[in-house]
């Protein structure tokens, strides 16, 4: 029977990356090969080009006669990464509050009243996912392709600082409810420089925040 490498490779890495955002693999931890192939009874090829998937997301690092470590995020990806979603869901936002249904808003509703929970039972990969699938739900609704793609490439590597940020800083979590809240309502007042703004403004105001708390 042939096997479809491609996808099974797909699989290990969903693994792979779902051992990441858990903290199962934590940051700086060398991924050991052999141990992960015999763990999924599986060659090590597959999980060789997974781990290079997950390279390219930015979560994995190769160093050369080392080995292969789960990234460590420091105050250049924080920069980088928060001042580069500030920019695209700005716009994003304001492009999407127009076109944002009944539906949209119900659902935003919904993740707010999930993350809450997940908050409440401590489940950090859950209020990661919460967290992503929040600001993806607003971005879709941009109707930009282009933009609506450069956005989920960041989703992991936001993913990651998010569980980075509450394991250090696991108070903060709360906050992060509340502060979805705003935007949530500013996205109902249709304001659309109020919502760009606010959007904006997430991002760079966290990025802020984290430099005080000396998290990174």
């Amino acid at each position: 029977m042939l096997i479809n490498y491609q996808n099974l490779s797909d699989h290990v890495a969903g693994l792979i990356r779902k051992m990441i955002m858990n903290g199962t693999l934590k940051p700086g931890e060398k991924v050991n090969q052999v141990q992960l192939a015999e763990k999924l009874n599986i060659s090590r090829g597959p999980i060789r080009e997974a781990l290079r998937m997950l390279q390219n997301e930015g979560l994995i690092n190769h160093e050369t006669n080392r080995g292969t470590f789960v990234t460590t995020l420091s105050n250049q990806d924080a920069y980088e990464i928060y001042t580069m979603r500030a920019l695209l869901e700005g716009k994003a936002a304001e492009l999407a509050a127009p076109n944002l249904t009944t539906n949209d808003f119900l659902r935003l509703e919904e993740l707010l009243a999930e993350f809450k929970t997940a908050y409440q039972e401590e489940d950090l990969e859950q209020e990661a996912k919460c967290d992503i699938s929040f600001h993806h739900t607003i971005v879709l609704a941009s109707k930009h392709q282009r933009l609506i793609h450069m956005h989920q490439q960041l989703d992991t590597q936001v993913g990651a600082m998010f569980l980075t940020v509450a394991s250090v800083v696991p108070e903060r979590a709360k906050l992060v409810v509340d502060i979805h809240k705003h935007l949530l309502d500013v996205l109902k007042s249709k304001d659309l420089e109020k919502v760009k703004k606010a959007f904006s403004d997430h991002y760079l105001h966290t990025l802020k925040d984290l430099k005080k708390m000396d998290v990174f």
